[in-house]
């Protein structure tokens, strides 16, 4: 069974708040390159999960797609990962 969408990005969000130091700042989050396969929140769970659990799993269980891991890899190589966190924190607080 998957979990839904409003789990992943509650998981997404403590994520970020853990990853909160990963960045300098240099784009805004309304710049992100989001879109029907890439979410903020996907994109921060994807950073949490390269570093902490097996990121090709989490592909094949859909917490994630392989846009958000892609683009999570280039937060992290492009120090903008604060950005997606702040994106993802302002769809929450959308819903």
């Amino acid at each position: 069974m998957s979990p839904s969408r409003p789990l992943v990005a509650a998981v997404a969000l403590a994520a970020g708040l853990a990853l909160a130091g990963c960045s300098n700042g240099v784009s805004s989050a309304h710049d992100l390159p989001v879109s029907d396969s890439v979410s903020a929140e996907g994109v921060v769970l994807a950073a949490l999960l390269l570093s902490t659990a097996d990121i090709e799993a989490a592909v094949a269980e859909g917490l994630v797609t392989p846009d958000e891991v892609d683009q999570a890899r280039q937060a992290i190589e492009g120090d903008t990962l604060a950005e997606w966190r702040d994106l993802a924190e302002e769809n929450a607080n959308d819903r």
